[in-house]
């Protein structure tokens, strides 16, 4: 008897201890996906915007300043954002973009070219100071017409 108890309890610790770190590893992608998907969600709506502002004046508006400020701020925790921070930027303000809730990421339009140019968004999702989430989305400007690119592309 004592002999099966062993024999289960030599099996069933280790498959436990397995399923228990695969468990976590799990939610840890899942909490990770969740958090991601603020910016996959918020680019397009900021490209569109971008767009018609650049429509409206007859080109891309200059580089925006970053929200908020410092990365620092939602460096493994949420930000939440003042109306003052995304009216203060001419081309900000020119976009209507704003967040409306606390956000993950640091958001913020980069003119790379008179004709071309991109949203971005990056993140300290785990707080350890370096940047793992960073994802851009492009737009570019043809004869006048401008138009977002088709997806938002992760930066690695």
């Amino acid at each position: 008897m004592v002999g099966i108890l062993l024999i289960v309890a030599a099996i069933l610790v280790p498959t436990c201890g397995l399923v228990s770190a695969l468990s976590v590893y799990g939610v840890r992608r899942y909490v990770l996906r969740s958090k991601q998907q603020e910016a996959h969600q918020a680019l397009p709506v900021f490209a569109n915007a971008v767009v018609k502002c650049a429509e409206a004046h007859g080109g891309l508006p200059k580089t925006s300043t970053p929200v908020p400020a410092s990365l620092a701020d939602v460096s493994g925790r949420k930000y939440q954002s003042t109306a003052n921070e995304w009216r203060g930027d001419s081309t900000l303000s020119c976009t209507g973009f704003a967040m409306q809730g606390a956000q993950y990421f640091q958001y913020q339009w980069v003119l790379d070219t008179l004709t071309s140019g991109h949203v971005q968004a990056a993140a300290d999702l785990d707080g350890d100071g370096a940047i793992e989430s960073q994802f851009r989305l492009p737009v570019d400007c043809v004869q006048d017409r401008c138009a977002m690119g088709a997806a938002v592309q992760a930066q690695r």
